[in-house]
């Protein structure tokens, strides 16, 4: 067993691992996800903007022209100021739009960028070159100079605009399609890094079923070898305890001989002689005793026994007792119920009970035991009821220890062994026993055992056995 201690943790180890890495496996692509995700989307705003500041500088320049023939057919100074307006707005917004698009620029649109913010720089000075000439009132040469220089460059710089558009487009999805490339590998490795923990998860469990399937067999047979080692330490005692009592019969036989003879006349000798006879009665007690309890938990053949009927032998023998101790008996049975242990056994459980009962209630305040022998839930069950001295819970939790007697009944006749082997019997024949008590108050025994149901021969109901007021009482 302690061998597989250190496997165990190794299993363990193990398996706490896989959990650690699907966690991070999970977590990993989930990072991947939102990351990429917001890559994407931050890529794809910044192609917008640029093809916005593209768009808004090709207008620009349309407007420029519109503007510049403006300011030719401006036939007064006021005209000509407000065209001049007009004109620095619209190189404003260029200058603006330009400063937007060279943000986050691509590497891959630097140098048509260059070419296209050059055509601009060029018709922002073409513009106010034909401003000048209008100003100047020289009409004819800004139409002119607007026709062969502004026009064609705006022309350009509408090709250049086309063409950054298309660059800025393709430069995006290549971005785009990287970032696709990049959440393709993450997710192939996540799926690796989760069939590896599958795999691993796998193996864990097949190498600790596997060692639970050993362990399960190692205890398996030991507990048969307990089985076997408890077998003969029971036919051990029961072979040292037959060997013990064979001796006391005719050593008891002889004291009683020699104290009756009147051989010896001596008062001490006589003492000491009854000392060692009732010393060897005591003895010959505790091996019976011990006898019963070895045997008690082993079962025998199924044998059908009926328990109201072990309990009235009982309670025939307990009578005399109970009524010289002054304890009332008062019992309830229900005949006819037959249990799947052997009668001289549930004579011995009944035995124990009730005589523990009255030993343990005479002399207290109107001393009374009530027994029960009923029908309930399909179960037979042995109810032994007193009022006598109880248990403290001290000695509850210590009850079904061989030969354990509590300290305030140690001066009363007793081995400690009478409970204890009524469970063995008990627990042996698939039934239960329950004690509950209270000190001062006295104590109250269930015993259950499975019913067996047999044909009855007549047609006796169920009755009572009870006095005028539905009990019997036995004693007085």
């Amino acid at each position: 067993m302690a061998s597989s201690r250190i496997p165990i943790r190794g299993y363990r180890a193990g398996f706490f691992f896989v959990v650690v890495l699907l966690s991070a496996v999970t977590a990993f692509t989930l990072w991947t996800e939102v990351r990429t995700g917001s890559q994407v989307d931050g890529l794809v705003q910044e192609a917008l903007e640029r093809a916005g500041s593209i768009g808004r500088i090709r207008v620009d320049a349309l407007s420029l022209e519109a503007a510049i023939e403006a300011h030719v057919r401006a036939t007064g100074d006021a005209e000509r100021r407000a065209a001049d307006a007009v004109m620095e707005q619209i190189l404003a917004d260029i200058r603006a739009s330009s400063e937007a698009y060279t943000r986050n620029l691509p590497q891959g649109e630097k140098a048509l960028w260059y070419r296209f913010n050059a055509a601009c720089q060029g018709l922002a000075d073409q513009v106010r070159a034909a401003a000048i000439f209008s100003q100047r009132r020289e009409a004819e040469r800004a139409r002119r100079h607007l026709a062969e220089r502004i026009r064609p460059l705006a022309a350009e710089l509408d090709a250049l605009g086309g063409a950054l558009e298309e660059e800025n487009a393709a430069e995006a999805r290549r971005l785009v399609n990287r970032l696709e490339d990049l959440r393709v590998r993450n997710t192939a490795l996540g799926a690796g890094a989760t069939l590896l923990a599958i795999l691993l998860s796998s193996l864990v469990g097949w190498r600790v079923t596997s060692l639970l399937k050993r362990q399960e067999a190692i205890i398996q047979g030991q507990l048969e070898e307990l089985g076997r080692h408890n077998q003969e330490l029971d036919a051990f005692t029961r072979r040292v305890a037959h060997d013990l009592i064979s001796p006391l019969a005719p050593l008891k036989g002889y004291l009683t001989l020699i104290r009756r003879t009147g051989a010896v006349n001596d008062a001490g000798a006589l003492e000491m002689l009854a000392q060692c006879e009732s010393s060897a009665v005591r003895m010959g007690e505790l091996i019976e005793a011990l006898l019963r309890f070895c045997r008690a938990g082993t079962r025998g053949e199924s044998t059908v026994g009926e328990l109201d009927t072990a309990v009235t032998t009982v309670l025939l023998e307990v009578a005399q007792t109970a009524a010289a101790q002054g304890v009332a008996l008062e019992r309830e049975l229900e005949p006819g119920v037959a249990v799947d242990c052997p009668g001289q056994l549930l004579q011995v459980s009944a035995r124990n009970l009730l005589t523990n009962a009255v030993k343990y209630s005479a002399g207290r305040p109107d001393p009374r035991v009530k027994v029960r022998v009923a029908t309930e839930d399909g179960m037979a069950v042995l109810e032994v009821v007193d009022n006598g001295i109880g248990m403290a819970p001290g000695t509850q939790a210590s009850l079904f220890q061989p030969f354990f007697r509590a300290p305030e009944v140690r001066g009363l006749p007793g081995h400690g062994l009478g409970l204890v082997t009524t469970k063995r019997v008990v627990e042996a024949h698939g039934g239960t026993l329950v004690v509950r008590s209270e000190e001062g108050k006295g104590t109250h025994v269930v015993v259950r055992f499975p019913r067996v149901v047999r044909p009855a021969a007549g047609t006796s109901g169920s009755q009572t056995t009870t006095a005028s007021a539905g009990m019997r009482k036995v004693g007085t």
